[in-house]
């Protein structure tokens, strides 16, 4: 399943999914495609998931909802009912919004924690530091002091074709190696803050502590009808949100995984591969 499990330091453990966007057939229904709601099917996936492996906390990666500027009619019925449903499991619920989720208060129950948008920063067991965020927006500095942040947002997928042609879309995990200071620079650019030399200097001197951010965990959207980005057809532009637009990426040696767990290997060599197949 696309979803992430962490044992806090508390010794709880915290379900991690993203990108729900529950409403989306009404954008295909709007292109003439017939698609049931897929909201009683997301519910059932995850309540199957929390009673598998008994969390404590699930925190949604935002995009819950799909329209953006708006609350469609089955948004409405489709996501307070969702809540209460999974409020039903005895689990602490918190959202951290993504772009698709503007105006969601209305629709979420009181019990239901709603985060920034610049994210959490989550302690495990083995006593390291995980930021959390939908990827949309630059994260607080706080979630600098994480090795890693764990997003959504991208909707990753992988394409492959066999020698006879038939072509195969299979969402993955992506493993993003960053460089820390050429981060921190696009950052302190962002907030405006002037450095002449280090930039993790400069945001040590700031902030009052030194960015250690190495990796970045790109999510597998949680609803299976999303695709996104092709990451072995890599395009600067199908990645979205300043974590990934910045030019901080050692992109081609980032690692892929299926699902399951399967190294597939590093996007440089999948790109290879997918060009060498269709010659």
């Amino acid at each position: 399943k696309p979803a992430l499990l962490i044992t806090a330091e508390n010794g709880e453990n915290v379900l991690v999914v993203a990108d729900l966007h529950i409403g989306f057939e009404l954008e295909l229904a709007s292109q003439g495609i017939r698609v049931p709601s897929q909201a009683e099917k997301l519910l059932t996936s995850l309540k199957q998931i929390i009673r598998d492996y008994s969390p404590s906390r699930l925190i949604l990666l935002g995009d819950i909802k799909h329209e953006i500027a708006k609350i469609s009619p089955s948004e409405w019925i489709d996501i307070p009912k969702f809540f209460n449903s999974l409020l039903k499991e005895k689990i602490s619920v918190e959202v951290i919004p993504g772009n698709h989720d503007g105006n969601i208060e209305p629709l979420t129950p009181r019990a239901v924690k709603i985060h920034s948008v610049r994210g959490v920063l989550l302690k495990t067991l083995k006593n390291t530091l995980i930021g959390l965020i939908h990827g949309h927006a630059w994260p607080s500095p706080s979630l600098f002091q994480a090795e890693t942040i764990v997003m959504g947002h991208v909707h990753p997928v992988i394409e492959l074709r066999d020698h006879m042609g038939f072509r195969m879309v299979e969402p993955v995990w992506v493993k993003v190696k960053v460089s820390t200071e050429e981060l921190i620079k696009d950052y302190l650019k962002y907030r405006k803050i002037k450095f002449s030399e280090s930039s993790i200097d400069a945001f040590k001197e700031t902030f009052g502590f030194a960015p250690r951010t190495e990796n970045i965990i790109i999510m597998p959207a949680f609803n299976d009808y999303l695709r996104g980005a092709a990451i072995n057809k890599f395009q600067r532009t199908s990645l979205l949100g300043p974590l990934l637009e910045a030019e901080i990426m050692h992109i081609q040696a980032s690692e892929v995984y299926l699902l399951d767990g399967t190294f597939l290997g590093e996007i440089a060599t999948l790109q290879r591969l997918s060009v060498n197949s269709e010659l």
